[in-house]
Order: structure tokens, then sequence, then C-alpha cells
């Protein structure tokens, strides 16, 4: 696989995890590894591309993971600001007692 493809698919990837379709960017992201991998095996011992894609590789894996969580983080506010309902068949509580009778 070509270095341009790779950029390419990375730049899909970063698409899907922006509009939150975490399922398809997971797919994405294997598909990248795996070409990645394929690449590498291909480059020769010593070439200096190596670094540079190791580096291309951890900076978009941060980016991703740095995505995802503010992802994951804006929907639990959100989720948070839902207002709580009571169950709908839900029964009253009895009330509680503060007295005893002692017998």
């Amino acid at each position: 696989m070509a270095e341009s493809e790779l950029a390419g698919t990375a730049e899909h990837l970063e698409a899907l995890v922006a509009r939150g379709l975490y399922g398809e960017a997971q797919a994405c992201f294997d598909a990248y590894c795996r070409d990645l991998k394929e690449t590498l095996r291909r480059l020769p011992h010593g070439d200096p591309r190596l670094r540079q894609m190791e580096v291309e590789w951890r900076r978009l894996l941060n980016r991703m993971r740095r995505r995802v969580l503010a992802g994951r983080a804006h929907a639990a506010a959100r989720l948070a600001r839902l207002p709580r309902r009571r169950p709908l068949y839900s029964c009253v509580p009895a009330p509680r007692r503060t007295w005893q009778i002692l017998g």
C-alpha cells in the first residue's frame, strides 16, 4: 500500500470519528493498522520513512483518542442534563414513621 493511500485512510478515519461513527471508525482504524504493517514490512531496514511513519501513527492515534474521549464527555454531559423522571408504574413510597409503639 502506498503512503498516500495510508494518508487517505487516516483522513477517512478522522472524518468518521468527527461525525461520531465510532463503529465504522473502529473498522477503518483496523484497516489502517493492517495496511500500515504491510507498508512497514515492505520498507528496507533502516529506511528513514520508518521513523516518520511511526510518528505519524502515534499522532493519529493520540488525536483520535482525544476526540473520542471528548465526544464521550459531551455525551455524558448531555445525558446529565436530561430531566430525571420517575418510572411510569412506580409506587409512591410510604411515609417513614418517626415513632414506635412500646409494649
